[in-house]
């Protein structure tokens, strides 16, 4: 059994315990103590593990340090996709703006279409009226031409009548 430290039996007696019992106290610590002392690591044992630890952890770095390179990459990409993001936005705001002139286009092209048709019915109307005037214009002259062939002919019949009679 291992000497008992006075320390340890002074701190017992001022605690007002009678010397036996201090002792028997302490000793039973002592035994628990050395009975444990192989379960318990050593500094020696934990130098041991730190150079399994060491040795263990050295892979471990390598790929923590591939790691951080793929979050490097990762983080590089999020920022190249952010601006393609904001790139396809502006792309699209110009779109949605094209698109809206395309709309006004058409509306104003509706609008000249439907100025057409009603220029085109307007002028419909007035070739009508038109045609109507030549054609009654026509019709007197159609009268005028026949008056006159009659005339000529009733003319000529009196002639060759006059100078048959005679």
């Amino acid at each position: 059994m291992a000497p008992m430290r006075a320390a340890t039996l002074e701190l017992l007696e001022r605690a007002k315990l009678p010397a036996e019992q201090a002792l028997a106290l302490a000793q039973a610590i002592e035994l628990e103590v050395s009975s444990q002392r192989d379960a318990m690591v050593s500094r020696s044992d934990f130098l041991d593990m730190r150079g399994e630890f060491r040795a263990e952890l050295s892979p471990l770095k390598s790929d923590v340090a591939e790691l951080k390179a793929d979050v490097a990459q990762l983080k590089a990409d999020v920022v190249q996709l952010k601006a393609d993001v904001v790139q396809l936005k502006a792309d699209v705001a110009g779109l949605k703006a094209d698109v809206a002139g395309l709309k006004a286009d058409v509306a104003e092209l509706k609008q000249g279409f439907a100025q057409m048709r009603d220029d085109l019915r307007d002028w419909k109307s007035e070739i009508r009226v038109e045609m109507h005037g030549v054609k009654a214009e026509l019709v007197r002259w159609v009268f005028t031409v026949m008056l006159g062939q009659t005339a000529v002919l009733l003319g000529g019949g009196y002639f060759i009548l006059s100078q048959l009679i005679t």
